[in-house]
């Protein structure tokens, strides 16, 4: 297979996998080039061995999570700068509503809520949930892309199902 066709097929699903992971489209796209910059770079390596694109999620994944911890790692050193009512502020202003109509508010604050709380699950439990959920991978692929087990896979997707339900329960009322 082509470079351009990999693209052509796998581009918008690579690109909607990374927003998933960072909630940005300048960042999603960004980091989606360099993903596929790998994928050019490394398609003579492509030992057939998998499906391409089992073996194209697995550099995107590996990509995010660098990304991820780098930004992690950021976010705290920024932190540590910030005066403390500065962040006060920015907190508030992050929970003032928008004046819309209110089942497209309802619907954006229970998306919030849901992202928020995916989002707080560790990366290890996190990403094969997501690649389940919002990529519609079979365990088995799932498994593969993150070089792990079979059991091992479903494990990570059952806790992190037990950790969202508990991290909602107290939002129930409002989804």
């Amino acid at each position: 297979m082509k470079f351009e066709e990999i693209y052509q097929e796998y581009g918008e699903r690579v690109l909607n996998l990374v927003y998933r992971y960072t909630n940005n489209s300048e960042v999603a796209r960004d980091l989606t080039q360099d993903i596929f910059i790998k994928i050019y770079q490394n398609l003579e390596n492509f030992q057939k061995r998998s499906m391409i694109y089992t073996w194209i999620y697995k550099i995107a994944i590996n990509h995010c999570i660098n990304y991820l911890k780098k930004e992690r790692k950021k976010r705290w050193l920024n932190l540590l700068d910030q005066n403390i009512l500065d962040l006060l502020k920015v907190e508030n202003n992050l929970f003032k509503n928008p004046s819309t109509p209110e089942q497209l508010l309802e619907k954006s604050e229970r998306e919030k809520i849901v992202h928020t709380m995916i989002n707080s699950i560790p990366l290890k439990y996190r990403f094969p949930l997501v690649l389940q959920r919002y990529e519609g991978l079979s365990v088995e692929e799932i498994a593969e892309i993150l070089s792990l087990t079979i059991p091992a896979t479903e494990s990570r997707i059952h806790r992190a199902k037990k950790m969202l339900i508990k991290k909602l329960q107290p939002y129930v009322d409002q989804l």
